[in-house]
Protein backbone atom coordinates (compact mmCIF):
# COMPACT_ATOMS: atom_id res chain seq x y z
CA UNK A 1 0.00 0.00 0.00
CA UNK A 2 1.61 3.29 -1.06
CA UNK A 3 2.06 6.05 1.55
CA UNK A 4 2.15 9.66 0.48
CA UNK A 5 5.25 11.44 1.52
CA UNK A 6 4.81 15.15 2.30
CA UNK A 7 7.49 17.74 2.21
CA UNK A 8 8.50 19.67 5.33
CA UNK A 9 7.05 22.86 3.82
CA UNK A 10 3.57 21.34 3.53
CA UNK A 11 3.73 20.10 7.14
CA UNK A 12 4.75 23.54 8.45
CA UNK A 13 2.01 25.16 6.38
CA UNK A 14 -0.58 22.79 7.89
CA UNK A 15 0.56 23.52 11.48
CA UNK A 16 0.54 27.29 10.86
CA UNK A 17 -2.93 27.05 9.31
CA UNK A 18 -4.17 25.23 12.46
CA UNK A 19 -2.66 27.85 14.79
CA UNK A 20 -4.20 30.72 12.79
CA UNK A 21 -7.60 29.00 12.90
CA UNK A 22 -7.42 28.67 16.72
CA UNK A 23 -6.41 32.34 17.10
CA UNK A 24 -9.32 33.42 14.88
CA UNK A 25 -11.76 31.26 16.90
CA UNK A 26 -10.52 32.83 20.17
CA UNK A 27 -10.89 36.31 18.65
CA UNK A 28 -14.46 35.59 17.57
CA UNK A 29 -15.35 34.24 21.03
CA UNK A 30 -13.83 37.32 22.69
CA UNK A 31 -15.75 39.60 20.32
CA UNK A 32 -19.05 37.86 21.09
CA UNK A 33 -18.45 38.24 24.85
CA UNK A 34 -17.66 41.92 24.36
CA UNK A 35 -20.90 42.38 22.43
CA UNK A 36 -22.89 40.48 25.09
CA UNK A 37 -21.54 42.77 27.82
CA UNK A 38 -22.39 45.89 25.84
CA UNK A 39 -18.72 46.69 25.40
CA UNK A 40 -18.63 48.37 28.84
CA UNK A 41 -15.58 46.64 30.21
CA UNK A 42 -15.84 43.48 32.30
CA UNK A 43 -18.28 40.93 31.01
CA UNK A 44 -21.71 41.31 32.58
CA UNK A 45 -24.01 38.47 31.69
CA UNK A 46 -27.49 39.02 33.01
CA UNK A 47 -29.97 36.21 33.20
CA UNK A 48 -33.55 36.73 34.31
CA UNK A 49 -35.80 39.76 34.12
CA UNK A 50 -35.11 43.41 34.90
CA UNK A 51 -38.64 43.91 36.20
CA UNK A 52 -40.63 41.91 38.72
CA UNK A 53 -44.43 41.90 38.71
CA UNK A 54 -45.34 41.67 42.41
CA UNK A 55 -49.06 41.33 41.63
CA UNK A 56 -52.13 43.47 42.18
CA UNK A 57 -51.20 46.55 44.22
CA UNK A 58 -54.57 46.64 46.02
CA UNK A 59 -54.33 43.00 47.12
CA UNK A 60 -50.67 43.31 48.08
CA UNK A 61 -51.20 46.50 50.12
CA UNK A 62 -54.04 44.80 52.06
CA UNK A 63 -51.84 41.76 52.70
CA UNK A 64 -48.99 43.97 53.94
CA UNK A 65 -51.36 45.91 56.19
CA UNK A 66 -52.48 42.62 57.82
CA UNK A 67 -49.27 40.53 57.84
CA UNK A 68 -46.40 43.02 57.53
CA UNK A 69 -43.91 43.52 54.69
CA UNK A 70 -43.87 40.92 51.92
CA UNK A 71 -40.78 38.83 51.20
CA UNK A 72 -40.28 37.52 47.68
CA UNK A 73 -37.66 34.78 47.81
CA UNK A 74 -36.15 35.34 44.36
CA UNK A 75 -37.34 37.84 41.81
CA UNK A 76 -34.51 37.55 39.34
CA UNK A 77 -35.04 34.00 38.13
CA UNK A 78 -31.39 33.37 38.97
CA UNK A 79 -31.75 30.87 41.83
CA UNK A 80 -32.08 32.73 45.16
CA UNK A 81 -29.69 35.47 44.17
CA UNK A 82 -32.07 38.37 44.65
CA UNK A 83 -34.71 38.04 47.36
CA UNK A 84 -36.49 41.34 48.00
CA UNK A 85 -38.76 42.92 50.59
CA UNK A 86 -41.77 45.00 49.54
CA UNK A 87 -43.52 47.33 51.97
CA UNK A 88 -46.38 49.79 51.65
CA UNK A 89 -47.36 52.83 53.68
CA UNK A 90 -50.79 54.48 53.82
CA UNK A 91 -54.17 53.62 52.34
CA UNK A 92 -53.63 54.44 48.65
CA UNK A 93 -52.19 51.42 46.79
CA UNK A 94 -51.01 53.68 43.94
CA UNK A 95 -48.33 55.42 46.05
CA UNK A 96 -45.84 55.02 48.94
CA UNK A 97 -44.24 51.67 48.10
CA UNK A 98 -40.69 50.62 48.91
CA UNK A 99 -38.75 47.64 47.62
CA UNK A 100 -35.24 46.69 48.67
CA UNK A 101 -32.95 43.65 48.88
CA UNK A 102 -33.79 41.13 51.62
CA UNK A 103 -30.07 40.60 52.17
CA UNK A 104 -28.16 43.38 53.93
CA UNK A 105 -24.80 44.50 52.53
CA UNK A 106 -22.02 42.32 53.92
CA UNK A 107 -24.47 39.82 55.44
CA UNK A 108 -23.27 36.31 56.19
CA UNK A 109 -24.44 33.61 53.80
CA UNK A 110 -27.95 32.45 54.70
CA UNK A 111 -28.83 35.62 56.65
CA UNK A 112 -31.89 37.54 55.48
CA UNK A 113 -33.82 40.56 56.65
CA UNK A 114 -36.76 39.46 58.78
CA UNK A 115 -39.62 41.68 59.91
CA UNK A 116 -39.95 42.06 63.69
CA UNK A 117 -43.56 43.20 64.21
CA UNK A 118 -43.05 44.01 67.91
CA UNK A 119 -40.16 46.39 67.25
CA UNK A 120 -41.44 47.42 63.80
CA UNK A 121 -38.06 46.99 62.13
CA UNK A 122 -36.04 44.52 60.08
CA UNK A 123 -33.45 42.28 61.73
CA UNK A 124 -30.80 40.17 60.06
CA UNK A 125 -31.60 36.52 60.86
CA UNK A 126 -30.76 33.01 59.68
CA UNK A 127 -33.94 30.94 59.24
CA UNK A 128 -33.93 27.67 61.20
CA UNK A 129 -34.09 24.45 59.16
CA UNK A 130 -37.62 23.16 58.62
CA UNK A 131 -39.02 26.39 60.06
CA UNK A 132 -42.52 27.65 59.59
CA UNK A 133 -43.53 31.21 58.75
CA UNK A 134 -43.59 32.33 62.40
CA UNK A 135 -40.18 30.88 63.39
CA UNK A 136 -37.72 33.79 63.61
CA UNK A 137 -34.38 32.00 63.60
CA UNK A 138 -30.95 32.93 64.90
CA UNK A 139 -29.92 36.60 64.95
CA UNK A 140 -26.97 37.14 62.56
CA UNK A 141 -25.99 40.65 63.65
CA UNK A 142 -27.26 43.52 65.77
CA UNK A 143 -27.87 45.68 62.72
CA UNK A 144 -31.50 46.71 62.17
CA UNK A 145 -33.30 48.62 59.43
CA UNK A 146 -36.48 50.74 59.54
CA UNK A 147 -39.70 49.71 57.75
CA UNK A 148 -38.80 51.81 54.69
CA UNK A 149 -35.42 50.06 54.29
CA UNK A 150 -33.48 53.29 54.76
CA UNK A 151 -29.78 52.54 54.45
CA UNK A 152 -30.38 49.76 51.91
CA UNK A 153 -30.38 49.88 48.13
CA UNK A 154 -33.85 50.92 46.95
CA UNK A 155 -35.51 49.54 43.82
CA UNK A 156 -37.67 51.69 41.60
CA UNK A 157 -41.34 50.77 41.24
CA UNK A 158 -44.54 51.75 39.48
CA UNK A 159 -48.18 50.71 39.51
CA UNK A 160 -49.07 49.96 35.89
CA UNK A 161 -52.35 50.54 34.03
CA UNK A 162 -53.68 47.13 35.14
CA UNK A 163 -53.00 47.93 38.82
CA UNK A 164 -49.95 45.66 39.13
CA UNK A 165 -46.95 46.69 41.21
CA UNK A 166 -43.91 46.48 38.90
CA UNK A 167 -40.49 46.59 40.60
CA UNK A 168 -37.32 47.48 38.70
CA UNK A 169 -34.78 44.99 40.10
CA UNK A 170 -31.80 46.28 38.12
CA UNK A 171 -30.52 48.00 41.23
CA UNK A 172 -27.54 50.24 40.50
CA UNK A 173 -28.31 50.32 36.78
CA UNK A 174 -28.23 53.92 35.58
CA UNK A 175 -31.66 53.56 33.93
CA UNK A 176 -33.39 52.55 37.19
CA UNK A 177 -35.59 55.09 38.96
CA UNK A 178 -36.50 55.00 42.61
CA UNK A 179 -39.63 56.31 44.20
CA UNK A 180 -39.75 55.96 47.96
CA UNK A 181 -42.33 56.33 50.69
CA UNK A 182 -42.97 59.89 51.68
Amino acid sequence: MPVERRSGTKQITSVLFGIVAVVIAIGIAWGMLALASGGDGPVRIQLGDDEFDAGQAVRLSCQIQQDGPALFSDVSGRGQLQPIVVNHFGDDPEIRWVAFPAVAPGASEGCFLTWNAELELFEERRPPEGAGRDDVGELCSNVTYPPNGEGLEQFGWEVDDEGNLIIDVRGDDEDATTTTAG
